[in-house]
């Protein structure tokens, strides 16, 4: 075989093998997912838990904790699930992943739609409700929230629960995900770049 014939037959074997792994399925990359959150209390067990008063905050999680098809609800109360992030702040108490974690996450045909967040101070009255109980009379800060339903929190140092009931205002920032094929697209590019020079020369 004559070498323009050998680089040829390297080239075909080349390109088969590329487009064979463009049109291989590939399995997306992993992607984090962060949701903004703010609520506001309308409920009140005390002057010091003031009606209007607004929490804010944000979580962050691996969307591989999506269930496979799309839809169903993961986490429990008891055990929480894997959060990358975590930072909510109502009535001057603070939250992050070394005290709260994600509870529940609920999704509809690959759509977020409720979660639920809490800290994680066993109170001595909620059992093994870690994430779905707040003790008022407690004096560690403690808080349930979920999407649909609000939730209460008690600050640690004032007696009573300040509660926000009302409707939860969120939002779903996906990162973008990595074309996986794009690799294998920019090799077929100088793939060809290469061969055209070969044939000029």
């Amino acid at each position: 075989m004559t070498r323009p014939l050998q680089q040829l037959a390297a080239l075909a074997i080349t390109t088969g093998l590329l487009i064979a792994t463009l049109a291989s399925p590939s399995t997306a990359e992993a992607a984090t997912v962060t949701v903004n959150f703010s609520i506001t209390s309308t409920n009140a067990s005390s002057d010091f838990y003031a009606i209007g008063t607004v929490g804010q905050g944000s979580f962050s999680f691996d969307d591989a904790l999506m269930p496979v098809g799309g839809s169903g609800q993961v986490g429990n109360l008891v055990m929480g699930l894997s959060t990358q992030a975590l930072n909510f702040e109502w009535f001057g108490t603070h939250f992050d992943v070394s005290n709260a974690s994600i509870a529940t996450l609920r999704f509809a045909d690959g759509e977020l739609v409720d979660w639920a967040l809490g800290g994680r101070y066993s109170a001595p009255t909620c059992g093994l409700l870690r994430y779905g109980c707040v003790y008022s009379a407690g004096t560690q800060p403690d808080f349930m929230l979920s999407a649909s339903s609000g939730g209460p929190l008690n600050d640690g140092v004032h007696a009573g629960i300040g509660s926000g009931y009302g409707t939860v205002s969120w939002s779903v920032q996906a990162a973008p995900v990595p074309e996986p094929t794009a690799p294998a697209l920019l090799a077929l590019g100088l793939l060809f770049v290469a061969w055209r020079r070969r044939r000029a020369t």
